[in-house]
């Protein structure tokens, strides 16, 4: 458990241990989720359309498992993701 301080516009920041933990990277988008009475903050992944397409026709726990484990986005569509988010 960690205790952070919440900054006169509303930031936290997460411990670096638990970013490397949980492979949250600098301006990577994160959910924040409210449950059971409980703020969670987790990462949130971009799914490619084709794997996407494929959970259509094939959705089951492993591929979904897979697509969570797996990091596909090319930098560039990383750039665009946060360029989108910042606006």
């Amino acid at each position: 458990m960690e205790t952070l301080i919440v900054g006169e516009r509303g930031q936290i920041t997460i411990p670096s241990n638990l970013r490397k933990k949980y492979n949250i990277k600098s301006k990577q988008p994160v959910i924040l989720e409210e449950r059971n009475g409980e703020l969670v903050i987790k990462p949130a992944y971009a799914i490619p359309l084709k794997k996407l397409k494929q959970a259509a026709r094939t959705f089951d726990d492993d591929f979904v498992k897979e697509l969570i484990e797996e990091d596909v986005i090319k930098e560039n569509e990383k750039a665009k993701i946060l360029k989108k988010w910042k606006n």
